[in-house]
């Protein structure tokens, strides 16, 4: 018989090392490669878990969300559940607390169901490997006000940085992302944005979503230092516009395949306590110059 139920350093998030099943949820999420990614990780470690992508509406959530810790050891949440589910876990850990959304649902040391946010760190551990420097001091210009731009913000401003501007084209919307993670300033999105700043600019970061592609090809790079970073979050995007253009500039780019990579990564050892080999998911994945 099997003695892992006896032992509690054996027992894994939602349950023990014998079972494991989990799953991104959101809609759509049929072209998700969260699942691939993870039983590659589960394959390679000699793990049994389990990795599916479920396909849950708004109005469906309200039904469901109960349910999941005892269908799940652990889920990935993306659109349009990132807000609505905090309002389903024990706990929201502090990193969702900043983010405002969660995308992760995990069991903590106490084994409450716990939201989480892999955004922020998921970027900064993207941008720490590209560059080989950390944020630390950096002067940075975060476009978009969404959930995302404000759970990178509040990671990076956590870690120490010069300043941080929000940019949008609702300016509402970047001011009161700017207030929540305590930004330098807000400002619109407009083609001569980057010359209205008071200091260089170490590092973009680009949070808006394909649809804003016209204002980001509008938007004026010429102000960019040469040792500027430009990063995008949008990993499904081959070569998003932001990057050709800043690349044309001869400036260092960073994908979102990396930020996506290294979320993956933490909440797989958030799941299973266990660190997954990178470079099996730099190769699933396909990543460009790696």
């Amino acid at each position: 018989m099997d003695d892992s139920l006896d032992d509690s350093d054996k027992i894994i998030t939602g349950g023990f090392a014998t079972v494991g099943r989990y799953a991104v949820i959101g809609q759509p999420v049929s072209q998700s490669r969260s699942p691939e990614l993870h039983q590659a990780w589960f394959k390679d470690l000699g793990l049994p878990g389990s990795y599916e992508a479920v396909d849950i509406s708004p109005q469906e959530l309200v039904t469901r969300a109960p349910s999941l810790p005892y269908e799940f050891a652990g889920i990935n949440v993306t659109a349009p559940h990132k807000v609505s589910i905090l309002g389903f876990v024990d706990r929201v850990d502090t990193r969702a607390q900043a983010a405002g959304a969660a995308n992760l649902l995990y069991r903590d040391k106490e084994k409450a169901w716990t939201a989480g946010n892999t955004d922020g760190l998921g970027m900064l551990r993207a941008l720490e490997e590209a560059t080989g420097e950390t944020t630390l001091g950096k002067d940075i210009v975060i476009l978009g006000a969404g959930g995302a731009a404000r759970a990178i913000g509040a990671e990076l401003s956590a870690v120490g940085i010069g300043s941080m501007v929000f940019v949008n084209r609702t300016l509402d919307h970047a001011k009161a992302v700017q207030d929540a993670v305590g930004g330098s300033g807000a400002l619109p999105l407009t083609p001569e944005t980057l010359q209205s700043l008071e200091v260089s600019t170490d590092l973009l970061i680009n949070t808006l979503p394909p649809e804003a592609d016209k204002q980001l090809a509008a938007l004026d790079l010429e102000p960019l230092a040469s040792h500027a970073v430009v990063a995008d979050l949008n990993y499904y995007v081959d070569e998003p516009i932001l990057l050709r253009r800043a690349e044309s500039l001869d400036l260092l780019t960073v994908h979102g395949r990396g930020m996506f990579l290294w979320q993956a990564a933490i909440s797989f050892q958030a799941w299973t306590g266990q660190a997954p080999d990178l470079d099996l998911g730099r190769s699933l994945l396909g990543f460009p110059d790696w």
